[in-house]
Order: structure tokens, then sequence, then C-alpha cells
């Protein structure tokens, strides 16, 4: 892999990570507020386009089922990046896509879930 192709792989993981922690941010908030897991909300498109704020409505359920995978993450149908060789499509229908992280990008999504859970 090239220092080019490091570098990326790296942006990437770091953009997609801080999505997906205001998407947990979201859905800590709605639980406080007795949301029920079968209840839809509006997660924010985890792609690695930083200017990225399309939505994609999930029940808190589907979004930890997402979750309950650090290397997966969701994205609105369309900004999936397989070419790219970040990350390959796990799931592609209803809207939305949900696509496993791979190579550099996907140790560095793990390292990154990692730090992320051992925060106070």
């Amino acid at each position: 892999m090239s220092v080019d192709d490091e570098a990326r792989a790296h942006k990437v993981a770091a953009n997609q990570s801080r999505f997906r922690r205001a998407n947990e941010r979201l859905e800590r908030a709605a639980l406080s507020h007795r949301f029920e897991e079968a209840d839809r909300l509006p997660f924010l498109c985890e792609c690695a386009d930083p200017g990225c704020f399309e939505a994609v409505i999930l029940s808190i359920a589907e979004y930890r089922q997402v979750r309950s995978h650090p290397r997966r993450f969701l994205l609105v149908a369309g900004h999936e990046e397989a070419e790219a060789g970040h990350e390959h499509i796990v799931e592609a229908e209803n809207g939305y896509a949900i696509v496993e992280k791979i190579g550099r990008a996907g140790v560095e999504v793990a390292r990154l879930h990692a730090s992320d859970t051992t925060r106070p």
C-alpha cells in the first residue's frame, strides 16, 4: 500500500468514525427521551464525505445491528466507495447501504472504535 493510499485510508476511517459517534449520541439522546427500540430515527449517513449530512431512517434496533460490527457503517444508497478498495458492501436495500471497512481502513476504524469505547 502506498503512502497516499494509507493516508486516504486513515482519513476515510476518521471521517466515518466522526459520523458514527454523532449517531451514537443521537441514539443515546433518543433512549434518554424514552424512545423505544422499534422507533425510527433519522441517522446521519456515515459515508467518507465530511460534507455529507444526508439521513437514513432506521429503527434503533436496526441501527444497533449495524453498530454491533465495529467495521460497519450506515450509508445513504449510492455513497459507497467499494471501488476505492477501503470497503465492501454488506447490504444494499431500502435506500441505504451497510459497508464494512477492509484493509488499512478496517484496521483504523477498529482502533478508533476501541478507543471510543474506553472513554469515560
